[in-house]
């Protein structure tokens, strides 16, 4: 549970590695939906640039317009983050955040619920044809194992080798007995053995090698008769059962292979409706700002943009310096809306309008890409991870042994063929092995062209402390012209 991962992260020194673990090891999709925001949240406050006051690198503006919606507030931002110098900041734009939550009695609630409990029922629908075609696979897969098990012992009466011969005629034989022999009731070998006492009939027909044989053996002609006619019997069916066999395998094994298909359009058709449930559904920010008999809403969205500080940029002697991580000089812009939706009615259909009191914050970062990877991955997992489990991650156990039967089966010829190809590599390999030793000790020499800086030496603190100038720049640049470009005070 969540409580339990936050009552441990209290006493924890190294948050962010005990929250990776935590993440590795837990199974359950909402928990690793809000162990990945705590992770996000240590990352971002230890990467959260300062002042030369020894203050968050973090600027706030808050007004309230009731006359002016939301969206230009947004795309001017937006626009101003992604656009090209002098008149942008020039970085790579990201959204990484987004939720919202409205009173329950308020039209907006009704309409976003109305419309994801569409996009459930239709998503749900699919799934349940999903599920059919699941067990469509699994059936198959059942089928096509018991019918590889029965091609290996065909393949193995071809062997060169006399045990195995002798193993698989006497597996077929059982197969034979079981299966085709037991439709005749009273009148077939175990009927015969255990009901007419004739006991012996078992043990001969498998010790039996050929028709000639039996005239050999020491049994009365009665059960000499029941032999031969037997045994003839046996041997017509394994002469057409094996090519019937890998008829019925290849078409069962076609079938699968559409099925997969099936399964993975159906799962694509899924995709969709559940990701659009997912973000419709509302997050409980438990604010003040909502009451629920109020018609009033809350939005947080947050805007990313990037920029990588190159280490040559710092010192072009730099430029001949491996090093171990990227960095980045980074500006996030949150937003928090609190509005009153208004809803305007259109040829195509109702459109809300948002405005109400804007909180802007404007922080500055320097990551690693490491980091970033981390935190630019949360908007694709945050409330999506359901629909992973449900579409994707819950096949991953079966497409392993869907491969295997897939996937043509190698011959016995072509096994050989393989076998002897391996020992060839592996005799070439002990030939030529001193070469591993040879580059073992060039890797030694080359060691030291290019090193590669770790988070420890002078360059990398030398390319972190350029990032975070330029993280500082960019937030009070981003800052100030947004003040001016609204007619705000600016100094």
């Amino acid at each position: 549970m969540i409580a339990d991962v936050k009552k441990e992260l209290d006493s924890v020194k190294n948050k962010k590695e005990f929250l990776k673990q935590k993440l590795e090891e837990e199974k359950d999709a909402e928990t690793r939906v809000e162990i990945r925001r705590l992770l996000v949240q240590e990352i971002k406050k230890d990467a959260l640039v300062k002042l030369d006051i020894n203050e968050p690198g973090e600027y706030n503006i808050t007004y309230d317009s009731m006359s002016e919606g939301l969206e230009p507030i947004y795309f001017w931002l937006l626009d101003f983050m992604r656009g090209t110098a002098p008149t942008g900041l020039g970085l790579e734009v990201k959204k990484l955040d987004e939720a919202f939550e409205a009173s329950v009695s308020s039209g907006y609630y009704g309409e976003m619920g109305s419309r994801a409990s569409i996009m459930e029922d239709r998503a749900m629908k699919i799934m349940g044809t999903v599920n059919t075609v699941i067990r469509s696979i699994i059936n198959l897969m059942y089928d096509l194992k018991e019918f590889r098990i029965r091609i290996d012992s065909y393949d193995d009466l071809k062997s060169d080798n006399a045990q195995k011969r002798e193993i698989a005629e006497i597996s077929l034989r059982g197969v034979w007995m079981d299966q085709v022999d037991i439709k005749h009731g009273r009148g077939s070998i175990n009927g015969l053995a255990q009901q007419l006492q004739f006991v012996t009939l078992r043990d001969a027909f498998f010790r039996m090698k050929s028709v000639d044989q039996i005239d050999n053996l020491d049994l009365n002609s009665r059960v000499k008769v029941i032999l031969k006619r037997k045994f003839q019997e046996y041997n017509e069916w394994r002469k057409y059962s094996g090519d019937e066999l890998r008829k019925r395998y290849n078409i069962e094994k076609a079938y699968l292979k559409s099925q997969v298909e099936s399964l993975k359009l159906y799962t694509k058709w899924a995709r969709p409706y559940l990701i659009a449930a997912q973000k419709l559904r509302m997050r409980e920010f438990n604010s003040p700002d909502i009451v629920n008999t109020f018609n009033n809403m809350q939005m947080e969205i947050s805007l990313f943009g990037k920029k990588e500080v190159k280490p040559e940029s710092v010192f072009e002697k730099y430029k001949k310096i491996k090093f171990k991580n990227k960095y980045y000089s980074c500006l996030e812009v949150e937003f928090k809306f609190r509005t009153v939706p208004q809803s305007l009615r259109t040829a195509a259909g109702s459109q809300y309008v948002h405005a109400g009191t804007t909180d802007m914050f404007f922080r500055g970062y320097m990551f690693t890409d490491e980091e970033l990877k981390i935190i630019e991955d949360q908007e694709a997992y945050e409330g999506l991870e359901l629909v992973e489990e449900l579409t994707n991650n819950s096949l991953k156990e079966i497409y392993a042994d869907m491969d295997l039967y897939l996937q043509d089966q190698p011959s016995e010829q072509k096994k050989k063929k393989e076998e002897k190809k391996k020992k060839e590599i592996v005799s070439i390999w002990n030939v030529f092995g001193g070469f591993k030793e040879v580059t073992n000790k060039l890797k030694e020499v080359f060691r030291y062209i290019g090193p590669t800086k770790t988070k420890d030496s002078f360059e990398v603190d030398q390319v972190k402390s350029s990032a975070k100038k330029a993280a500082l720049e960019t937030v009070l640049r981003a800052y100030d012209i947004y003040k001016k470009g609204h007619g705000m005070i600016a100094w």
